[in-house]
């Protein structure tokens, strides 16, 4: 994306001014812009939908726009995709007639779609693509101008009114296409339908020359008016640069820009198609969504929407149910540190509006303002992606807040179930199965095979569980790892003692809690139970680091989930490995040596019966009726012998 240095003020729209024809002033020479590498194109998906002309439409020979739009100044930022786009959405709020004079926030669109655009953990600035914008806008809803008037994210806000996350819900994305940016006549048929489209293309030194053309003191009102983008032979294309489409005649398209009214002719300019064909990157037109109830009661509820019953209600729609339950998330990626990308980003000020906000809603809601509330820790396993992680939180979350017990569930980035899949795959392929009596022997060949990759990669696992609660010396605050940043929240609450802790880990949740729980106790923060669910930690570990805890009444209550050894041996979790993860952990992934696993029945029933205040349950059994390893998380029975648990039942 291309932008024009500037030396002070926040990018905003420009003023409009009235008067008659358009004026125009000499205008001293200035020098051209200075260009930056922002406008990504797209990458190949073939999911994208195409967009399919309406043969019932005969496009007009010209096309100059009905009514005008603000003429907006990008400044010195990288963000031309959320200034595009914010024409885009407010010409559509326009035309549909849903808002007269909607100013819809450039930066909110460009933040949402750095979610889906840069690489995990990176904090680099970068610009991103089209259908990253249009990815964000879908996910996360345009908001309001004043309520996200700069680069920067603005806090959560205690009104709701005045917080830009739950206005933008109001203003949906339905659907988007792509346009081959070859078929100019297929781009004529979208203008007629839709008015608008959100484009991207390289830009040459022609573009340049937009800021020496005479002022104009407002909008053309004719393509007579209108400065059209020289191109000369040998000129190279510079980086991308994304813009709206409004119009075109016969000579090209006519483009809005975003480098404010000093611009080409009052921020316009005419694209010629031969330059649209040899440098164009991508082209998409849009649709807006439907505002459904959903929608008005997301927008006007600043926390978990309940039933006539008084029970959690969720959205059905995947899109809208994720914003209600992204308060409650804390994201991690690589190292413990705060996700920057995804559905579930989480920001410093999110974990801080966990227990500033949230947590003091719920206290009002339930009665608590004076009293103790309970707030349960909840971290999933390790086979484990972003979308099936949403879905448990979709079952945790409203379980958990439907017993008056605020959750907090912690999502972490492992990727280890499609490394697990691809390294299981490579060790098979080419080799016949076996059955009956060869199992044994089959399995044994694999803990061998994959001993010393997935030992590598199990271990990088675990030092991810360990660092999403391990202080970093010489590391700022907010740089901090997201369990590190909650306790330091929380910790004032906690000295208070109105705070109960809980926490429940599954699999390698259980790795992770292992060393949460030991550091916060050491910091401070006392728990009242402890569920672990076929816990994947070393036994040796958790004897080291947890069972003290027991043993001092740090942790007043643990209880403990795992399947009989017979469930293990018959777990079809691996694939073509016949055994449970925790088999494969134990015989394998330990340095290739047998190594007890807290989860496996084998290696706890002796040792856990001294262990103090703990309670082991073996499944399938009363307690629990999960025959995988990964059905924990989703045992109805578990979850309710853990609610009690917590509840001291």
């Amino acid at each position: 994306m291309a932008t024009r240095k500037k030396a002070s003020g926040a990018a905003k729209p420009a003023s409009k001014r009235s008067g008659g024809p358009a004026a125009k002033r000499p205008r001293a020479p200035r020098k051209p812009p200075v260009w930056k590498l922002c406008a990504r194109p797209d990458a190949i998906d073939f999911r994208d939908r195409q967009f399919l002309p309406n043969i019932a439409m005969c496009p007009s020979p010209t096309l100059f726009p009905k009514f005008a739009l603000p003429v907006k100044n990008q400044e010195d930022t990288n963000a031309c995709t959320g200034f595009a786009l914010s024409l885009v959405v407010e010409h559509a709020l326009r035309a549909s007639k849903r808002e007269l004079e909607p100013s819809i926030s450039p930066y909110m669109l460009y933040s949402m779609a750095r979610r889906y655009d840069e690489f995990p953990g990176s904090v680099a600035d970068e610009g991103s693509s089209l259908r990253g914008s249009l990815k964000g806008w879908f996910k996360h809803g345009a908001c309001a101008f004043e309520l996200f008037p700069g680069i920067d994210m603005p806090p959560a806000a205690e009104d709701i009114e005045s917080d830009w996350w739950f206005d933008a819900v109001r203003r949906p994305l339905g659907a988007y296409y792509r346009i081959k940016t070859t078929q100019i006549t297929d781009m004529h048929a979208a203008l007629n339908e839709a008015g608008i489209l959100y484009v991207s293309c390289g830009c040459h030194a022609g573009w340049d020359l937009g800021m020496q053309q005479p002022a104009v003191a407002e909008r053309p009102s004719s393509f007579d008016e209108v400065w059209t983008i020289p191109v000369e032979p040998g000129w190279a294309a510079h980086a991308g640069h994304a813009f709206a489409i409004v119009g075109y005649n016969e000579r090209g398209f006519l483009i809005q820009n975003s480098w404010g009214p000093e611009w080409g002719s009052h921020g316009y300019a005419i694209l010629t198609y031969d330059d649209w064909l040899k440098n164009a990157m991508d082209c998409w037109v849009v649709q807006l969504g439907v505002v459904t109830q959903d929608h008005r009661e997301l927008a006007r509820t600043a926390t978990l929407r309940l039933d006539q019953r008084g029970k959690v209600a969720l959205a059905q729609s995947d899109v809208l149910r994720n914003r209600e339950l992204s308060p409650f998330i804390i994201n991690m990626g690589n190292n413990g540190a705060l996700s920057s990308s995804g559905d579930f980003r989480t920001t410093p000020d999110d974990v801080r509006a966990i227990v500033d906000l949230q947590l003091e809603r719920a206290r009002e809601a339930w009665g608590l303002q004076q009293g103790t509330i309970d707030v349960c820790l909840y971290a999933h396993g390790g086979l484990v992606s972003e979308q099936a992680a949403a879905v448990i939180a979709s079952q945790w979350i409203p379980m958990l807040y439907d017993r008056r017990i605020f959750p907090v569930f912690l999502m972490w980035e492992t990727g280890f179930l499609s490394t697990l899949a691809s390294m299981i795959g490579d060790a098979v392929s080419g080799t016949d199965r076996v059955s009956g009596g060869l199992e044994r022997w089959w399995n044994q060949r694999l803990e061998r095979v994959l001993a010393r990759p997935g030992t590598a990669v199990w271990g990088e696992m675990k030092e991810n569980a360990d660092c999403m609660s391990r202080y970093r010396e010489g590391v700022a605050d907010e740089r901090q790892a997201g369990a590190v940043l909650l306790y330091q929240h929380f910790s004032k609450a906690v000295k208070n003692k109105n705070v109960r802790m809980h926490y429940v880990g599954h699999s390698a949740g259980a790795i992770a809690g292992t060393y949460l729980v030991e550091r916060l106790v050491a910091a401070g923060m006392p728990f009242e139970s402890v569920s672990f669910l076929a816990p994947a930690v070393r036994l040796d570990v958790f004897e080291q680091r947890f069972v003290p805890l027991l043993a001092k009444g740090k942790v007043k209550r643990y209880q403990q989930f795992s399947l009989t050894d017979r469930a293990e041996e018959d777990d079809p979790t691996c694939g073509p490995y016949r055994r449970s993860l925790l088999y494969l952990v134990r015989e394998s992934f330990e340095g290739g040596a047998p190594t007890p696993i807290l989860g496996m029945e084998r290696d706890v029933r002796g040792p856990g019966k001294a262990w103090p205040h703990t309670t082991l349950h073996f499944a399938p059994g009363p307690a629990s009726q999960a025959t995988t390893h990964g059905a924990f998380d989703n045992d109805p029975a578990t979850a309710e012998q853990v609610l009690r648990f917590i509840a001291g039942q």
